[in-house]
């Protein structure tokens, strides 16, 4: 048994960290984990001359203490391939949705207003699947194997879709085109599907294998961490509804065509009575439930796409050359029309959640905001993607212009809802610009009341107080104001994004109403500029021109940056910070999307702190950034008995200020005011020029931490001193204090 000691176990933030820098080693060594996760250790006693960096307080409280980093960055950027998981980012947000309620009211509503709560966000999840394959099925088989090879100067122009567009080839019937073209979103779904797979056994088949907490709801609920079972049912369920959707991509066409559909009829039905039980089984899933014979609605799936494809392939009354794929913009339109309905429920499901909740990023509606910008993320890509390709594609060579194959109506009204976003967004900069530079303005002076800059006579040291307040003073104090004001922002962000978003529901409306009931021709540039001759017509012109460029750039942007990632690690560090931000929530909506890191690192380090306690030692977990959120899951599944050797001491923290808001079922006051009554001591460390971290009210003892700690340069340097605002809490003085204090603290609880 090693001679107890207390463990100051480092936990950092997003971006990742790797070893070196977390212990200022060059050299430490890997005590438990892996080479992608792993926890790290000092080969020998620290050097002073390391200790030297910190501050003295720090030195002397880490004199007494054996430093141990927890690494979990390998998660997100060990290697380029994660970088493509940004093109799931639709998935990614959807998903933190569906953790984005109240605990509500135990009463009857409260409960129903759950209930909706998690369906709905379960539901649209499972719609963005059959968007991304109605969006690659729009490529394929209407953009290219319907409409440009329904041409034969399609082949000619491309060569690689000779073999479709060539009249005498056995492929080019319209039958046989859209059913070969189908192969490739069932391709795509494949990929999902593999890579679904793979994480799911890398992430979700971890278990816990040592006791653990288990409280009644909340991170503390039981399986909360340990999502194989659910995950795994989800995925099944997505992929069968891709499956379905592929279906109905053949199965809608034919049945449009057919003016006495016969036994058509009959296929188009077992379509829709199979996507009626995946929409009933996905909404009724849950975390330790699921709807019985899913593995049959899998088999059923496959079933009606065999159906759907001996149906396409008979005879059918199709129309010439020059057509849109027939049905198929319908189709896109209710499957939009639908997603929209999801984010109203969601809406209903916040106002019955929300009564009894306080504190609230947007009064408790950030869910139906966040599965709104998720939606519309994956209708952007959508967009994108067809824009582009009927641009590659390119037009007839008659001189008339007309294009080889012509994108849905769905791309024109995201074109003017993208030009509207254009303009809100340059809008919504510029009063920030304004609020922050006025700030700035007005409250520079009292920078320097608070440092204590004061005039004095020309006898004063250079590093003191000044004759004159000099430029460079001046820009110190203004730019401490900035960094405060920008910190500020983040207070605000929830209604920010909701202005930005409104918009784009409320057109997203109309465009499907007028759409689907023709009270209006969809908006394109010809239908507004011949047709319509008033102001508001010219208006809308200027915004899909702009909306078309937006669309147009945001595909050839994905392009780049996924290549770039691959390349570049510093990219890929920063995709990584995305991902560590939508992905420590477990996949309970979206099971295709990035996998969790929050069922690896919980359950890691749940064993970790348990074997150090078993030990004997006493143990001071130091959270940074999202760090700290890792903490408070891990402490709060850790046993009563091992947690009375634990303290907590976090630093720009996120718990309250941005957790606390946006998921308060989980990270609500009360629930950090357990977690607080469960540990000997938890103290909080925050700036107000920090734009993440704040304080936590359960545990406050203290003020803002000064930022900069001084505002002069001292004698022996000559630049001011830096706004850390997010980094470097351990180089302030009051986290040695911090450090000590709790170290004091687990030694009398454990005797060490």
């Amino acid at each position: 048994m090693p001679e107890p000691k207390v463990v100051e176990l480092l936990v950092h933030g997003v971006g990742g960290a790797t070893p070196n820098e977390q212990l200022d080693d060059p050299s430490p060594a890997r005590v438990s984990g892996d080479g992608t996760v792993g926890f790290y250790r000092h080969k020998g006693p620290l050097p002073s001359e390391n200790l030297d960096v910190v501050s003295e307080s720090s030195a002397a409280a880490r004199a007494g203490v054996v430093q141990e980093a927890y690494c979990w960055g390998g998660l997100n950027s060990a290697t380029a391939s994660r970088a493509a998981w940004i093109l799931l980012v639709p998935f990614t947000l959807v998903n933190a949705a569906c953790w984005m309620r109240s605990a509500g009211p135990a009463d009857r509503l409260g409960r129903a207003g759950k209930a909706l709560h998690e369906g709905a966000a379960r539901l649209l999840a499972l719609s963005l699947t059959g968007l991304f394959l109605l969006a690659a099925g729009g490529v394929a088989t209407d953009m290219i194997g319907w409409q440009c090879a329904g041409r034969a100067e399609c082949g000619s122009r491309w060569s690689v879709l000779e073999f479709l567009s060539r009249p005498d080839s056995w492929a080019h019937p319209a039958g046989r085109r859209l059913a070969l073209t189908a192969i490739v979103p069932l391709i795509v779904l494949g990929v999902l599907w593999y890579l679904a797979r793979r994480s799911w056994v890398a992430y979700e088949s971890v278990r816990f294998r040592v006791d653990v907490a288990e409280g009644d709801s909340g991170l503390s609920a039981p399986g909360f961490w340990e999502g194989e079972f659910q995950v795994g049912r989800l995925r099944t369920l997505h992929v069968s509804l891709g499956v379905v959707t592929v279906a109905l991509m053949l199965t809608v066409p034919a049945f449009t065509v057919d003016a006495s559909p016969g036994w058509g009829a009959a296929v188009f039905g077992a379509v829709l009575v199979v996507l009626g039980l995946l929409v009933v089984a996905t909404a009724v899933q849950g975390s330790t439930r699921g709807f019985p014979g899913v593995g049959v609605l899998r088999s059923a799936s496959f079933a009606v796409l065999a159906a759907s494809v001996v149906y396409v392939l008979a005879p059918h009354e199709w129309p010439g050359a020059g057509h849109r794929l027939p049905g198929f913009g319908t189709l896109l339109m209710l499957w939009v029309a639908a997603q929209l309905v999801l984010i109203g429920a969601l809406f209903v499901a916040a106002i019955l959640t929300g009564r009894a909740s306080r504190g609230q990023m947007l009064r408790g509606f950030v869910a139906p905001v966040f599965a709104a910008v998720g939606t519309f993320s994956g209708v952007a890509y959508s967009a994108a993607l067809l824009t582009r390709i009927s641009d590659w594609l390119g037009s007839t060579r008659d001189g008339s212009g007309t294009l080889l194959a012509r994108p849905p109506a769905v791309v024109s009204w995201s074109a003017v809802a993208f030009g509207l976003e254009v303009l809100l967004v340059a809008l919504l900069g510029l009063f920030l610009l304004v609020r922050v530079t006025w700030s700035v303005r007005r409250n520079w002076r009292g920078v320097l009341d608070e440092y204590q800059v004061t005039a004095t006579t020309d006898e004063t040291p250079g590093s003191g107080p000044v004759p004159a307040i000099s430029s460079r003073a001046r820009a110190q104090a203004k730019k401490i104001v900035r960094m405060r004001a920008i910190a500020d922002l983040t207070d605000s962000a929830g209604r920010y994004l909701a202005l930005l978003i409104l918009p784009l529901v409320l057109l997203g409306i109309y465009g499907v109403v007028t759409t689907l009931t023709h009270w209006a021709t969809p908006p394109t540039p010809a239908t507004y500029s011949v047709q319509y001759v008033n102001p508001v017509p010219g208006a809308v012109n200027l915004l899909y021109n702009a909306g078309s460029w937006v669309v147009g750039a945001t595909a050839l942007g994905l392009v780049w940056l996924l290549s770039q990632a691959y390349r570049n690690l510093a990219l890929r560090k920063v995709v990584g910070v995305l991902w560590d931000l939508g992905t420590f929530w477990p996949r309970a909506a979206h099971p295709l999307g990035p996998p969790c890191y929050g069922e690896r690192c919980v359950p890691e380090l749940v064993a970790r702190i348990s074997k150090l306690t078993e030990q004997g030692h006493g143990v001071v977990v130091s959270g940074h950034s999202q760090g700290s959120v890792l903490a408070a899951a891990t402490l709060l599944k850790l046993p009563a008995a091992q947690a009375e050797r634990v303290a907590l001491l976090t630093h720009g923290s996120p718990l309250q200020r941005l957790y606390g808001r946006f998921f308060p079922a989980y990270f609500d006051a009360a629930e950090l005011e357990a977690l607080a009554g469960r540990l000997p001591r938890w103290r909080n460390l925050w700036r107000e020029t920090d734009p993440i971290g704040g304080p936590i009210a359960a545990v406050e003892r203290h003020g803002a931490l000064a930022d900069p700690l001084r505002f002069f340069p001292d004698e022996h340097e000559v630049a001011y001193p830096p706004i850390r605002w997010h980094l470097d809490y351990p180089l302030d003085p009051a986290y040695g204090e911090e450090l000590a204090a709790a170290a004091d603290a687990v030694r009398q609880d454990s005797g060490v």
